[in-house]
């Protein structure tokens, strides 16, 4: 079994992506006991759980380097080309993630001057722009998928 321990804000995390699913799924009265305890760790998170940038790069670069070559070849060994597609997007919207965060630490809040942030809902793919992309660059959703935060 695996053992192990999350802090407040990572159980946040989890709780908001089941909240997403249940109501994805159609799932109302899920998606809000989900919400509201995301809602409660939320509130028990620290702020000392923050990240440096040093620390995420670290992550990021762990994840292009060693994870996800690892799931691509359990994927190729299994034949599972859904799992191959989802690694791939994955891999692109991390290398996006590492190349944002970078710009963020160069640029500031410089770099969001004028734009917003979208989410793409399907892959993950964050877009910084004046307004909503029409269709994801990775997964090509459509813009009804970005969130915008």
């Amino acid at each position: 079994m695996d053992e192990r321990t999350y802090s407040s804000g990572a159980l946040s995390v989890i709780c908001s992506n089941l909240t997403k699913a249940c109501e994805k799924q159609m799932r109302p009265a899920e998606a809000e006991q989900f919400r509201t305890i995301g809602t409660y760790f939320a509130t028990q998170a620290t702020k000392s759980e923050a990240k440096a940038f040093a620390d995420l790069n670290g992550l990021i670069a762990q994840d292009l380097e060693q994870g996800y070559p690892q799931v691509a070849s359990a994927a190729e060994v299994a034949g599972d080309r859904g799992a191959l597609r989802c690694m791939t997007w994955g891999k692109k919207v991390t290398s996006i993630h590492k190349s944002v965060l970078a710009r963020y630490e160069k640029q500031g809040d410089a770099l969001l001057a004028g734009n917003n942030l979208f989410v793409c809902e399907a892959c993950g793919f964050i877009a910084i722009a004046p307004t909503v992309p029409e269709l994801c660059p990775i997964c090509k959703a459509p813009a009804s998928r970005f969130v915008k935060i």
